[in-house]
């Protein structure tokens, strides 16, 4: 489970050494929290993934693969409708067993085609709230704002980012903090990114260092996708909004090629 689910490599069948560390002492290990761990791996994983040399990408795909049928539908599996699991059920088994979205003949312009798809998505289009309205008042740590870590790695989570997946409108975040020291060349093999053990001390001060979410922002009045009136503004500058290149070619490539698509 924690070599080949949580914290997968790109060694296949082998595990890091340092998971061992975890199994020293077996009457501890409900005591950590496995949930942040994975997610912070995955995320050094797409931080790797996302450089122009890296030829694969590793981290828990289970997770990353849910997360993206839960928030948008148009990839879920053809023609399904996930069942309701229960309270001892993992969220994940809804989708056991399912087969993938309808993929494109040609291998040559998949990529191509699959960032246009995700460029042609509109507010609407996404699902905000697949774990209810008010998930926090549930998971309370959800709304936890600092770092999280698995082992040596170290990654920030910020719900402020996000808060429309939480039933709020979206305001314009606080800036983010820095890490201690962060190199990110084109080869994914000399991506560093580290952070102060100092940092791993909000982790245990939440009330200090979480979201108080009613005081900072409103729910959605009219629309899940809700936002302030300055943030689109801040959004459209502060980010890159369309993965494919505006230049045509792409788009010629793949609407030459014989595609499957089902939403």
């Amino acid at each position: 489970m924690l070599g080949s689910t949580l914290f997968v490599d790109k060694s296949r069948d082998r595990v890091r050494p340092v998971v061992n560390l975890f199994l020293d002492e077996l009457e501890e290990i409900d005591q950590y929290s496995w949930a942040s761990g994975t997610l912070a791996w995955l995320y050094r994983c797409l931080g790797q993934a996302s450089r122009a040399g890296a030829r694969g990408v590793a981290g828990c795909l289970t997770l990353l693969q849910c997360w993206i049928y839960e928030y948008f539908p148009g990839f879920r599996p053809s023609h399904f409708e996930p069942p309701v699991v229960g309270p001892d059920e993992a969220w994940a088994s809804r989708w056991i067993g399912q087969p993938a979205t309808g993929s494109v003949a040609d291998p040559s312009v998949r990529l191509a085609f699959y960032r246009r798809a995700i460029d042609s998505l509109t507010p609407a289009d996404v699902f905000w709230t697949p774990f209810d309205q008010r998930p926090h008042l549930e998971v309370r740590r959800s709304l936890y704002t600092g770092v999280i870590r698995f082992a040596d790695i170290g990654e920030f989570y910020d719900p402020a980012r996000c808060l429309r997946q939480f039933g709020y409108r979206q305001m314009i975040p606080p800036p983010p903090s820095r890490p201690q020291r962060a190199d990110r060349p084109e080869a994914p093999g000399g991506y560093v990114i580290r952070i102060p053990e100092s940092f791993d001390a909000a982790w245990d001060a939440l009330l200090s260092h979480m979201v108080h979410i009613d005081m900072y922002s409103q729910p959605w009045r009219t629309y899940p996708y809700e936002t302030t009136a300055d943030y689109l503004d801040w959004f459209v500058t502060h980010s890159h909004c369309r993965v494919l290149r505006d230049d045509g070619d792409a788009d010629r490539l793949v609407d030459s090629a014989a595609v499957r698509f089902d939403h």
